[in-house]
C-alpha cells in the first residue's frame, strides 16, 4: 500500500471518530428537551470541554501516526534513491572499466586513448618517443589501481614502459597540473621511481613510468604461499627495509610543510623490483593531484590514527605507513588497510597484543625464522616497527632516525646463512627486554 493511499485512510478514520464523539456526547439527550435544558443550564462548561478534549486527544493521536508515517515514508524514499545511485555509481565504474578494458585492441594490441592530441612532456628534457608511439605500442592491461587502470606499453626490446590513466583527480588547469608532477619528478634517489613524462588534456590525464621488471614487494612477500616457491630470507627483507628507509628519508628531507605527506600511499605494491633487482619506491606525492574525497578513501597515510581521530595527515603519517610495512615484512601477514580484496589483519594492533600477551615468537614469519643469527635483528626491526607505529604521531621517530637505526641493523653473514633446525623458544619476551628501546603504546 502506498503512503498516499494511508493518509486518505487515516483521514476517513479521523473523520469517523470525530463523528462518533458527536453520536456519543452524553450531554446532549434528545428524548427529553427539559432535561437537556438544564444540563446546558447547570454544565455548559463541560458539555463544551469533554467533546473538545476528546477531539483534540483523537486528532494529536492521529497527528503523531500520521508525522510517524511520513518519516517512515521519507526513509524509504532516501534508501530508494541511494540505493539508485550506487547503482548507477556502479554501472558507470564498470562502463568505465570495460571502456578502459577495450583501449587495448584484441587484433593489434594497441593502447588506444580516445582522441588524444598533443604531445607528451618529459620531466628530464629527456624525448624518448612521442605520444603517438605510445599509443600505437603494444599493450597489456595491469589491470584497475585506485586511481585507473594502468598498462604496460613496449615501444621496443629496450624501452618498456607503464601507462597509468588517472581519474578523481583535483580540478588542476594543465600548468598546475604540470607543476606538481615536476616536483614530484624532481626527486632524484636511486631508490625512487620517478614518472618519466605525462600527458594533460581536458579528457586525459596520463602519467608515464619506467616498467619495473622484476615485479612489485607484495608478490614477492605473499605470492605463491604454500606452493613450491622460493624463500623470501631474512637478508632480502632486511635490504627492502633498508632501501625504502633511505628512499623516505629523502623525500621528508626534501618536503618543506611538516603537514604534507611526502609518500602518502606507501605499502608493499608500491615497491618495486627494477631489471637488476634494485629496490625502488613509487606512486609518491600523489596526494597534491588527486581530488581530496578519494586520497581519504583510497591512500594509506589516511588511514593512520590521526586521521582517523582527528582527519589530519602530516610526515608522521608516512612513518606510520612504514612501521605496518616492516610489520608485513616480519609477520607475512596483510595488512588490512592495504589488502587488495579488503582482507587481512589490523596488523598493528595484532603486533601490539602479541607482545602484551607474551607469544612474541608467533609474529615472526616462519620463512625467516630459518637462518642462523637472524634472532636479533628481527627483534631490532620489531622494535623500530612498533615505535613508528604509536598511535600519537608526535611520539613517532622521524625518518631520519629510523633510516639511521634500520641501517645499523646487519644482515646475517655468509657462514650463518645456511638452514638449521630453528627453535621458536630462542624468541622469548625476556629478549625484548634487553632493549629498552621498545616501549608499547596504548593499543
Amino acid at each position: 500500500m502506498e503512503p498516499s493511499q494511508l493518509l486518505q485512510l487515516l483521514l476517513i478514520f479521523v473523520l469517523l471518530l470525530l463523528h462518533s464523539t458527536d453520536a456519543d456526547d452524553p450531554s446532549v439527550d434528545s428524548t427529553n428537551p427539559t432535561s437537556s435544558s438544564v444540563v446546558m443550564n447547570d454544565s455548559a462548561d463541560d458539555s463544551y470541554k469533554n467533546p473538545f478534549k476528546s477531539r483534540m486527544v483523537i486528532i494529536f493521536v492521529v497527528l503523531d501516526v500520521v508525522g510517524l508515517i511520513v518519516v517512515v515514508w521519507l526513509f524509504i524514499l532516501y534508501y530508494k534513491k541511494a540505493k539508485k545511485f550506487n547503482k548507477e555509481m556502479k554501472n558507470r565504474d564498470s562502463e568505465e572499466e570495460q571502456e578502459n578494458e577495450e583501449e587495448i585492441e584484441a587484433g593489434e594490441g594497441e593502447v588506444v586513448a580516445g582522441k588524444a592530441k598533443g604531445k607528451l612532456i618529459f620531466m628530464r628534457n629527456e624525448a624518448y618517443f612521442e605520444l603517438d608511439d605510445l599509443l600505437k605500442a603494444s599493450a597489456e592491461g595491469l589491470g584497475k589501481g585506485n586511481f585507473g587502470n594502468s598498462y604496460k606499453a613496449m615501444l621496443d626490446e629496450d624501452l618498456i614502459v607503464v601507462v597509468k590513466r588517472f581519474r578523481d583527480l583535483k580540478p588542476l588547469s594543465t600548468e598546475e597540473f604540470g607543476k606538481h608532477l615536476h616536483l614530484i619528478a624532481a626527486h632524484n634517489h636511486p631508490n625512487l621511481l620517478p614518472p618519466l613524462a605525462y600527458y594533460c588534456s581536458r579528457e586525459e590525464k596520463l602519467l608515464v613510468y619506467k616498467f619495473a621488471d622484476n615485479g612489485n614487494l607484495f608478490d614477492r612477500l605473499h605470492g605463491g604461499r604454500g606452493q613450491n616457491r622460493v624463500p623470501f630470507r631474512w637478508n632480502s627483507r632486511l635490504a627492502v627495509a633498508q632501501a625504502v628507509a633511505r628512499a623516505l628519508e629523502h623525500l621528508h628531507l626534501n618536503t618543506k610543510t611538516e603537514t604534507m605527506v611526502p609518500h602518502g600511499n606507501l605499502k608493499s605494491t608500491n615497491v618495486l623490483y627494477t631489471k637488476n633487482n634494485t629496490i625502488v619506491v613509487s606512486d609518491y606525492g600523489l596526494a597534491s593531484i588527486i581530488a581530496p574525497p578519494i586520497a581519504a578513501q583510497r591512500m594509506v597515510s589516511y588511514k593512520s590514527p590521526e586521521y582517523q581521530n582527528l582527519r589530519r595527515v602530516s610526515k608522521k603519517s608516512d612513518v606510520w605507513s612504514y612501521g605496518s610495512l616492516l610489520l608485513e615484512l616480519l609477520t607475512g601477514r596483510i595488512p588490512s588497510h592495504t589488502a587488495p580484496e579488503g582482507n587481512g589483519v589490523d596488523i598493528c594492533s595484532w603486533v601490539h597484543r602479541a607482545v602484551r600477551e607474551e607469544w612474541t615468537a608467533e609474529i615472526f614469519d616462519h620463512e625467516i625464522c630459518t637462518r642462523r643469527g637472524s634472532c636479533e635483528g628481527m627483534l631490532s626491526l620489531l622494535q623500530i616497527a612498533i615505535g613508528c607505529c604509536d598511535k600519537s604521531p608526535e611520539k613517532r621517530p622521524d625518518m631520519t632516525e629510523v633510516a639511521k637505526e634500520v641501517a645499523n641493523i646487519q644482515a646475517v653473514g655468509a657462514e650463518e646463512d645456511d638452514d638449521f633446525s630453528f627453535d621458536r623458544s630462542s624468541f622469548t619476551d625476556d629478549s625484548l627486554s634487553t632493549n629498552p628501546s621498545i616501549v608499547l603504546a596504548d593499543a
